[in-house]
């Protein structure tokens, strides 16, 4: 596998744990620390996703050109 596959998997396996995590935040009790911790992993999320798109566009303009 290539680099840039094998960090977009690591990325879709973050993203799973994440929302993991959320679902047990929805159906635990919602302290502050919880609600902060739901809150830093939304900011994580959306990071990865981040990532996730630069190394998605990267890797297209590696490609050959389909013509």
């Amino acid at each position: 596998m290539s680099a840039s596959s094998d960090k977009m998997l690591d990325l879709l396996q973050q993203i799973s744990m994440l929302k993991e995590l959320d679902d047990r935040y929805r159906s635990g009790a919602k302290s502050g620390a919880a609600i902060q911790d739901s809150k830093e992993r939304q900011k994580k999320r959306r990071q990865i996703r981040d990532e996730m798109k630069e190394l998605a566009s990267r890797t297209r303009q590696k490609l050959p050109s389909e013509r």
